[in-house]
């Protein structure tokens, strides 16, 4: 993950932009399109990869959060720490919640695996300490959800670069898996890198439930912002960068057509408790 998906140069941080800027954007724009296509186009979008991920959401009472947070910190770090200088781990982190909020997660693991055997270790790690966690730690849970995952997409440094701020936004898709990555390639990630160049994002991992059928998410798009700064600018980027894109009539077909490809859920806001 060291290595950044991150197209062309910088888009336009302001609105009010010059006629060279624009039209520079709109270059920028077909050019992002254009090079997300062409990695649709490489081999077949659904055959499973070597490397696969495990995402885990933790649920809490409010009154426990604050043991739930300890707990993370001072027992499951030190363990996905461990395994990972072991070589049984790729990458790992832990994001906390900002807010209680019952609907949804108050903590997510999510774990990286560069091979099958390094998966394996971490099912045998779940079946002594559930989770990752003791069974004395586990009396702060009230519910976990493992989800199996391919992560299919990422740009940007692999530690989520300086003062990460998280929007993790999960999302539900009513077309077969392998067009719903082509539709992120060619939707979706050039909307990212463009928020990258912005200056707005340091970080993005899209990935893909495995097993996604009665799940409470089918993909999860895990944005790493610039710090608050960053979150706040969100709107006025998004904004810029989608008006720069609009400029390809292949993006714009599919920024018209997504409400029957994917539903948008609850997005969360979190922040990294520990990674590696």
């Amino acid at each position: 993950m060291k290595d950044a998906l991150m197209v062309g140069s910088t888009l336009p941080a302001q609105t009010n932009m010059t006629r060279g800027s624009r039209r520079a954007a709109a270059l920028l724009a077909m050019a992002m399109v254009t090079m997300h296509g062409a990695a649709a186009a490489d081999g077949d979008a659904t055959s499973r990869p070597t490397q696969s991920s495990l995402i885990v959401s933790y649920r809490s009472t409010p009154a426990g959060r604050p043991a739930l947070l300890h707990t993370l910190r001072a027992r499951l770090a030190p363990r996905l720490h461990a395994l990972q200088a072991e070589g049984r781990l790729m990458h790992y982190r832990i994001l906390f919640s900002r807010l209680a909020d019952a609907n949804t997660w108050d903590a997510l693991l999510i774990l990286d695996f560069r091979t099958d055997a390094q998966a394996a270790s971490w099912r045998a790690v779940d079946a002594e300490t559930p989770a990752g966690l003791a069974a004395t730690d586990l009396a702060q849970v009230t519910a976990v959800e493992s989800t199996p995952s391919d992560p299919v997409g990422k740009g940007g440094p692999a530690d989520d670069g300086p003062d990460p701020v998280y929007m993790v936004v999960p999302y539900d898709y009513f077309v077969p898996t392998k067009d719903y990555i082509a539709y992120a390639r060619s939707y979706v990630f050039p909307q990212t890198d463009g928020w990258i160049a912005a200056g707005a994002l340091n970080a993005y991992q899209l990935y893909i439930a495995r097993y996604g059928a009665g799940r409470n998410w089918m993909s999860m798009l895990v944005l790493a912002y610039h710090g608050d700064n960053g979150l706040d600018r969100r709107n006025d980027v998004v904004a810029a960068t989608r008006k720069a894109l609009s400029a390809n009539p292949d993006w714009a077909a599919r920024a018209t057509g997504k409400g029957h490809i994917r539903t948008e859920k609850a997005a969360m806001i979190a922040d990294l408790i520990a990674g590696g």
